[in-house]
């Protein structure tokens, strides 16, 4: 598999992409301390005022300022981590939470599954960004500047509450993978010769749900990514959410955020305005249009590999034996002579 993702050049420019902005995302933490640069007056070089936030993008601010005269580049490289730290960890939780709750459950009996899947389906129908909006509106939301919690508190409680929606559909998914791989004849074969459960999970159970782990790690995290942009549009941040005077801010850069942020001061009146809603909204879509490619890719580098064979040492060496024992190597061998000639010497 990693040769064919190796050969895929839309594999490795997606991942390239990605870890090229993950980088300097860091890299703005680490060497500038996550700054980013605020521009209230433009100059010329004759000192004349030749323009105040926002400002249109140029060679000095790429994609322009906001209207406190932020550079939006340089918030979105600095907010890069934070969407991707949030919906790996999300995504992550939700897979490893749901496989430890799927595997006991699958090894279980139809009835025990079926009671779980009764009440896990009851879960499915429900609209989790609500759910997310009524779990987390009456902590996130701060009246006043003074009275915010500390960032880690904030960032804890959410990421519980979104891996915590998440997990019923999560777990029911992996219970339904993990019993139709029981009926398959390698596990009832290792059944049979008195393997146990954590032997079986092991060595046959763990390797054949690796595709089907990653796969879902991707899915996960597009849809998280889309629950906090539902979020954004509520007024809920991811870190909180500052009510002041001039309206409602985000604590941190995060890319949803700053789409929920723009997106309230969205109007049809000037087209910077409207710049500072497109920016992040065009980034957002072009993240997840990356992941589901890398997505897409990924499968069809499982779906190859479990179609190519095997080919060992011993493999080959067999068949160079084999075709050197024959007259003409190229000619079908007659089983039931080979067996009768066999049964004459006998």
């Amino acid at each position: 598999m990693r040769r064919v993702l190796m050969r895929d050049p839309i594999f490795i420019f997606c991942f390239v992409i990605v870890a090229g902005l993950l980088l300097m995302s860091v890299g703005n933490t680490v060497f500038r301390d996550g700054n980013v640069d605020q521009t209230l007056m433009l100059y010329s070089d004759e000192g004349r005022l030749i323009g105040i936030p926002p400002l249109e993008p140029s060679k000095y601010q790429w994609l322009g300022t906001d209207n406190a005269g932020y550079d939006l580049f340089q918030m979105l490289v600095e907010g890069f981590k934070w969407t991707v730290s949030i919906c790996a960890i999300v995504a992550l939780g939700r897979v490893v939470i749901g496989l430890f709750i799927g595997i006991p459950l699958a090894f279980r009996g139809a009835r025990l599954n079926g009671f779980f899947k009764t009440i896990l389906d009851g879960f499915l129908i429900l609209p989790i960004s609500l759910l997310a909006l009524m779990m987390l509106a009456a902590t996130l939301i701060f009246g006043d500047p003074t009275q915010i919690t500390p960032l880690f508190e904030r960032v804890k409680l959410e990421l519980i509450v979104l891996i915590m929606l998440g997990l019923p559909a999560v777990t029911l998914y992996l219970i339904t993978e993990i019993r139709q791989l029981l009926q398959q004849e390698f596990m009832i074969v290792a059944q049979t010769l008195g393997g146990g459960v954590w032997h079986r999970v092991r060595l046959h159970l763990l390797p054949h749900l690796i595709p089907t782990l990653v796969i879902v790690f991707m899915q996960q995290f597009v849809q998280t990514l889309m629950l906090l942009i539902h979020l954004s549009l509520f007024g809920i941040f991811f870190g909180g959410t500052v009510i002041l005077y001039e309206g409602v801010m985000p604590t941190v850069y995060e890319w949803s955020s700053m789409f929920g942020y723009y997106f309230k001061q969205f109007t049809a009146m000037t087209w910077m305005t409207n710049h500072l809603f497109l920016i992040p909204a065009i980034a957002l879509a072009a993240l997840i249009f990356i992941f589901n490619l890398l997505t897409s890719r990924l499968e069809r580098a499982f779906r190859l590999r479990r179609q190519e064979p095997v080919v060992t040492e011993m493999n080959v060496a067999q068949s160079e034996a084999a075709a050197a024992s024959l007259d003409n190597p190229f000619s079908l061998v007659d089983v039931k002579v080979s067996l009768k000639n066999g049964s004459d010497d006998l």
